[in-house]
């Protein structure tokens, strides 16, 4: 079994841990049977067996107490080792009333085990593995593996490009992160980063494309040179998420990066969506004003979707907007998608902030997006997101769209 998943396999007769001890982790049961007991008067009052879909161990990472009993492997064993930062991570996201029950329900089970003595062999009663066990086992085995593809280099980042629509020349890149992953292939960000997110996992990812910008972007730079007006900046941009704003490093980290690098803090823009700005808004802003003041750009991803648009766009540090893909992709044949598109670039003029449009699939949509003057767009039309080698590659033999004159935009639609 490959203990670098969080994995372990234990043959019957094996102890796992005694009363007592400090906890340092959990074990969630694939398979096999675990028999808690206490020692008393030297002998021992077996508490209860446990099997597949039940957590031993629990107690003393929930409560930061010692080990209340001791846990021996009875049938062979498969178990999915749980982190106390794994459980401390979760719970301190929840409820505080929900904490509360929760530090009263262990505090009386600690009493109960307390009452029991060599002459009281009563046993605990067993909990029926819960119907989550499925998913959590799911969850708890992509948690191990992506720990375990941050330390072997499995992570990479593609690169898909902006455009400027008026010069229809390179703005810049986005960095997209993708998962080579030894067995199911590459894996998309979706299927992984939620699981990041809510292990904690997140911060490391971001340690990591962190670094990994600052390896990368010079070279595209270079590569890009010849395409880039003389006062024009060219930039890469890199999503952020709630875990990276609520901790207050995040403009330390990327400062460091850029010391380390040579690389202008102006040529960095920072994504992040409006979903995560609502988790926690104020330590979301004062985040983000320290990354202004470092002088990095703030992109706000996927704007229209959310509930507060407009509420924070007087407060926050932005200094871009990106339309959602949704709108574009539907403005031609949707009026009412238009004028949503519409009312964001007339809203970004007044606020003089400039905006990227997302998912552009074809000329229509991009000759449409040029004549309501919006500034800027990536999609498909521009060019799919790539690996570092051939972005480098393709990058020096860019051709203007001026080569390709865009068509006239249809007409929009009456209502009926």
């Amino acid at each position: 079994m490959d203990a670098s998943l969080g994995r372990i396999a234990l043959p019957a007769g094996t102890m796992l841990f005694a009363e007592g001890e400090t906890g340092s982790c959990a074990f969630l049961i694939a398979s096999g049977c675990i028999e808690i007991f206490l020692r008393r008067d030297d002998r021992e009052v077996v508490l209860a067996n446990r099997g597949p879909g039940e957590i031993v161990g629990e107690m003393a990472i929930l409560d930061s107490r010692s080990r209340s009993a001791s846990a021996r492997v009875v049938a062979d064993c498969e178990l999915v080792v749980i982190t106390a930062s794994q459980i401390s991570h979760r719970i301190a996201g929840t409820d505080p009333v929900l904490r509360m029950c929760l530090g009263v329900v262990i505090a009386r089970y600690r009493e109960m085990i307390g009452m029991i003595d060599s002459r009281d062999r009563r046993q605990v009663p067993r909990n029926e593995p819960s119907d989550h066990f499925e998913a959590a086992l799911a969850t708890l085995s992509l948690e191990g593996e992506i720990r375990r593809g941050l330390l072997r280099g499995e992570f990479e980042l593609f690169f898909q490009p902006i455009v400027r629509l008026p010069t229809q020349r390179l703005a810049g890149f986005e960095a997209l992160l993708r998962w080579r992953h030894p067995t199911r292939g590459l894996i998309q960000p979706g299927d992984f980063i939620p699981i990041a997110e809510a292990s904690g996992l997140i911060v490391d990812v971001t340690a990591w494309v962190l670094k990994e910008v600052g390896r990368t972007f010079p070279a595209i730079l270079r590569a890009a040179l010849h395409n880039i007006g003389p006062t024009q900046r060219f930039y890469m941009s890199l999503n952020i998420s709630s875990h990276d704003l609520s901790r207050s490093g995040l403009a330390e980290s990327v400062g460091k990066m850029l010391a380390n690098t040579g690389i202008a803090a102006g040529n960095i823009t920072l994504e992040i969506t409006e979903s995560v700005l609502m988790k926690d808004p104020a330590k979301a802003v004062a985040a983000l004003e320290a990354c202004r003041r470092l002088g990095l750009a703030i992109a706000i991803d996927d704007f229209g979707t959310g509930f507060s648009s407009l509420s924070y766009l007087g407060t926050l540090p932005i200094s871009t907007l990106k339309i959602d893909r949704s709108f574009v992709y539907s403005m031609i044949e949707a009026p009412a998608s238009r004028k949503i598109v519409q009312m964001i670039l007339r809203l970004a003029e007044e606020l003089d902030i400039p905006v990227v449009a997302e998912g552009v699939e074809n000329a229509d949509q991009a000759k449409l997006l040029a004549d309501l003057g919006c500034a800027f767009a990536q999609g498909y039309f521009f060019g799919k997101p790539l690996p570092l080698a051939p972005t480098i590659e393709l990058t020096p033999q860019w051709r203007s769209l001026e080569e390709y004159p865009l068509p006239e935009a249809p007409a929009a639609k009456k209502r009926a």
